[in-house]
């Protein structure tokens, strides 16, 4: 994540995980902390346990990337 960025709450974690994501996919930075934050605030918005959000909302953008054709090893 640069360092102009915001931060997302939690950010360490977020932005570990965008950072994987952008690597795993290369898909551009902007356009997985797009997906990120979207499929985040969702998931915040009805979870009961927040414990594992993280890996839902990043097999949740992997997943969206990869039926937009950005995931390179596909």
């Amino acid at each position: 994540m640069r360092a102009d960025e915001p931060e997302l709450p939690g950010s360490t974690q977020h932005g570990s995980a965008i950072d994987d994501l952008v690597r795993e996919t290369g898909s551009e930075p902007a356009q997985v902390k797009e997906l990120y934050e979207r499929e985040l605030a969702q998931l915040e918005a009805t979870a009961k346990v927040r414990g594992f959000i993280n890996l839902l909302v990043s097999r949740n953008v992997r997943k969206a990337l990869r039926a937009r054709g950005a995931h390179r090893n596909q």
